[in-house]
């Protein structure tokens, strides 16, 4: 039993007249009759009990009528959504991002709020982790969209990104120290300056920066003296100004530290840091596109403030 047979079986039961069906469906009587026994035929039932002044269902045609009909409608609603999942009307779309990017309320956060409001028929999946975690996620295929930071995506393969809209300036890595600290006074600092410093990180297992860290110490000579981690920024922030340790971070983290912590700039060091929106180039979700292009077009409300 096909789709198309039940819709022929659908129109005889409309009309009760297969000259009329057969008009409807257009196409010859006899043709028409014939997918009718072929029905009749396969489910091992008689439909319909014809004479030659009328057309009656049986009960095993009244029972099946009342279930194709609905069969159709699904299916047909089916093909529908179908297209418009492929014209990216429809479906679900996994976005990670991290914490930094929603303190803003007046750019991702605004902007997701408005796309739901645009588009109420796609799902919106929203994620909220660490650096690492989240790309992690865009990389295993468990995100089709991350808002997140530009270190670390290098090393990626099949990863495609672009600085984020939102947030186009481009931070370069400082050192952060206590205000009390003999270079805190200082515009720049050299990184061999603090080799003998004792260093606090975000958890590797959480964030970049210990990897972009150590490459940066290594090159001036030495291995930074970790001795303490985190997985949270503000309590690594809070260990910077209480004395624990030192520790390097993009300059965008400054909106989460304290009055009595300082970010001063790497002399000789031009690495920045971009906020990104990144996906899979292999993924076949056709929201993608259609988000990217949305995001790409969007007119923000305010000007962007640069942390």
């Amino acid at each position: 039993m096909d789709i198309r047979q039940l819709r022929y079986f659908s129109l005889v039961a409309k009309h009760l007249n297969f000259t009329a069906a057969a008009k409807e469906a257009h196409m010859d009587q006899s043709a028409l009759s014939k997918q009718i026994a072929d029905l009749e035929g396969r489910i091992g039932l008689k439909l319909f009990i014809r004479t030659t002044r009328s057309v009656k269902l049986t009960a095993s045609g009244t029972e099946l009528l009342k279930y194709a009909t609905e069969i159709i409608a699904k299916s047909e609603e089916a093909i529908s959504r179908a297209h418009l999942a492929a014209a990216g009307s429809i479906g679900t779309l996994r976005i990670g991002f991290t914490g930094s990017m929603e303190q803003e309320k007046d750019k991702l956060p605004a902007f997701i709020k408005q796309f739901r409001l645009n588009h109420p028929s796609i799902n919106l999946s929203l994620l909220r982790c660490n650096i690492t975690p989240l790309n992690q996620s865009l990389d295993q295929g468990n995100l089709d969209i991350a808002f997140t930071f530009s270190y670390g995506l290098e090393e990626m393969v099949g990863l495609k990104w672009e600085i984020c809209p939102f947030y186009p300036k481009s931070h370069p890595m400082c050192i952060v120290l206590p205000l009390e600290h003999p270079l805190a006074h200082r515009e720049q600092i050299c990184i061999s300056e603090v080799a003998r410093e004792p260093f606090v990180i975000i958890s590797r297992g959480e964030a970049p920066n210990y990897d972009h860290m150590e490459r940066l110490c290594t090159t001036h000579g030495f291995h930074p003296n970790i001795v303490f981690e985190t997985p949270v920024l503000e309590n690594l922030l809070l260990m910077v100004e209480t004395g624990i340790g030192i520790t390097i971070l993009a300059k965008h983290t400054k909106a989460f530290a304290g009055p009595n912590v300082r970010f001063i700039e790497i002399a000789n060091y031009d690495y920045r840091v971009d906020r990104v929106i990144a996906w899979k180039e292999a993924s076949t979700n056709p929201l993608i596109p259609m988000f990217l292009e949305t995001i790409k077009n969007h007119k923000a409300v305010n000007t962007p403030i640069d942390c």
